[in-house]
């Protein structure tokens, strides 16, 4: 499942500056340019690029603060999170993408009927975002150890040697994307290294209605929650 060439989100995602930004976000929540480009020792200007980067390819969102006061207000950035409807939005266009995507390859491969239902939308999102990030990846839905995606050689297994928090971030995406793309399906601990260039995610399937939003009864800090993430014994 590896792209031949790279995708802008494994380009995207290639840069540690980029993931700092992420974590921050992931950890934190909302932040302004400031408060990043503090945290991460990055200039503000470059802290601002590598958002406009992230915003681009759907991982990051921003608006304006809400003030009285005359003068331009802050832009405020929050990690991409929960269900996202609207209309011409990335990350609407993107799952919508994944299912055009999907449904393609089931024609190629005659599959006898396309089966349009939250499971495969979820599924369909969850293979093209690890193909677009560059993993070789294989799920196994209701398997002898339940529901898993192995991930095949890691493209960003020497930076995750130098800085384990990019499980973390990656772990979020996942997770993220799980929950807006409402189905029964998230994401309940990822594995990082467990052999050689290979992690694991554990999946959690769900037989609550997948009509309900899943963020919707989540508090602000029920969201940010530490991730559970399981460090295995090689490559860290």
């Amino acid at each position: 499942m590896t792209p031949s060439s790279p995708s802008s989100s494994y380009r995207t995602l290639a840069s540690f500056s980029r993931i700092q930004l992420l974590y921050f976000l992931q950890q934190r929540g909302t932040m302004t340019v400031g408060d990043l480009a503090e945290a991460t020792g990055l200039h503000h200007n470059t802290a601002r690029e590598h958002l406009q980067r992230l915003i681009g390819d759907g991982f990051v969102t921003c608006h304006p603060e809400n003030k009285d006061s005359k003068g331009r207000p802050r832009m405020l950035y929050s990690a991409a999170a929960g269900p996202n409807h609207v209309d011409g939005s990335i990350r609407a266009a993107k799952a919508e993408a994944a299912d055009r995507h999907g449904d393609q390859v089931r024609r190629m491969l005659r599959v006898e009927a396309v089966i349009h239902s939250p499971l495969q939308r979820q599924l369909d999102a969850l293979d093209d975002h690890l193909d677009e990030s560059g993993f070789d990846a294989r799920l196994e839905i209701d398997g002898a150890d339940g529901n898993r995606v192995h991930l095949h050689e890691c493209p960003y297994s020497e930076m995750v040697k130098a800085h384990p928090e990019v499980c973390r971030v990656h772990f979020g995406l996942l997770k993220t994307l799980l929950e807006r793309t409402e189905g029964p399906l998230s994401a309940d601990a990822l594995h990082p290294l467990v052999e050689l260039n290979t992690c694991t995610l554990d999946l959690h399937r769900s037989d609550a209605d997948p009509g309900v939003e899943t963020g919707a009864e989540q508090t602000a800090p029920e969201r940010l929650k530490p991730a559970i993430i399981y460090h295995g014994v090689s490559g860290l």
